[in-house]
């Protein structure tokens, strides 16, 4: 998918020193230095285009900007990535409500985000990846996570076992009661039937009556939102043999921390 526009980024002096940066880590809940680098990752998750956005993805883009323009002040080169989750419910409901086709919707308000960060200044990502362009990686990783027997089905769907991930819940610092509100707020289905836990993500939805599909060996159907992310950042944030981490910020509003961050780490 086409980024935005490339936007004029003044140079700074060579002579300048530049104090260490220090960022808020969510799990440890305090401000760290972070660590001077050649290059960083960084990966930001990106809208849902079913609607206009608002001054709160202002808020998210910008702040993402700033620590983009201050590393490479510094002279690193950072690798910015960020998805847009170009089919999912809130866009099939939208566009059924609307009668319109939800690929003209999702278009109609990509073009409209692409404007808003343009007339912003925001610095457009090295990769700008559509969930539906990124189905062969989602499809590669859910096949990677079974090989790991940390997937199983309900019905026709996949889901992963977030216990899996022994340190699920570490990056949150929620107690189980509350991660079980939020998540049913914010998209999970925690009594769906048939769940090991009800917690677990949903990695593949099979195709219902009337909406789209994709081909995989799992069947006809669509991508969970937090595997997207995952498989996004995993395959463009080019990851090298031997790395500490495979992200060094991932980036996104305050309502992500839980379900979509923590889901997408484990």
């Amino acid at each position: 998918m086409n980024s935005w526009s490339e936007v004029s980024i003044p140079s700074s002096p060579a002579t300048h020193d530049f104090p260490t940066l220090h960022l808020h880590d969510t799990a440890s809940a305090n401000k760290k230095a972070f660590a001077k680098k050649p290059l960083y990752r960084m990966y930001v998750c990106g809208i849902t285009p079913y609607d206009a956005t608002h001054l709160g993805h202002a808020a998210t883009y910008l702040t993402f900007d700033l620590i983009n323009r201050y590393l490479r002040a510094t002279g690193a080169q950072v690798n910015y990535v960020q998805n847009i989750t170009d089919i999912d419910d809130p866009l099939l409901e939208r566009a059924q409500r609307d009668g319109i086709d939800w690929k003209d919707l999702a278009h109609q308000q990509i073009d409209l985000f692409r404007s808003d960060m343009e007339h912003l200044r925001v610095i457009p990502p090295a990769h700008y990846i559509g969930a539906v362009e990124a189905i062969p990686q989602v499809i590669a990783a859910i096949k990677k996570l079974q090989t790991n027997n940390a997937v199983y089905k309900v019905e026709e769907d996949l889901y992963f076992e977030v216990r899996s991930d022994h340190g699920f819940g570490r990056r949150s610092n929620l107690t189980p009661a509350e991660m079980l509100k939020i998540f049913a707020e914010r998209g999970g289905d925690p009594s769906k039937p048939g769940k090991k836990d009800p917690l677990d993500a949903l990695l593949w939805l099979a195709q219902r009556p009337n909406e789209p599909g994709w081909e995989s060996e799992f069947g006809i159907g669509r991508p969970g939102w937090h595997i997207e992310c995952c498989a996004i950042a995993l395959n463009y944030l080019d990851l090298a043999d031997g790395d500490e981490f495979s992200v060094d910020i991932q980036g996104g509003g305050s309502d992500l921390i839980f379900p979509h961050h923590e889901m997408s780490a484990a």
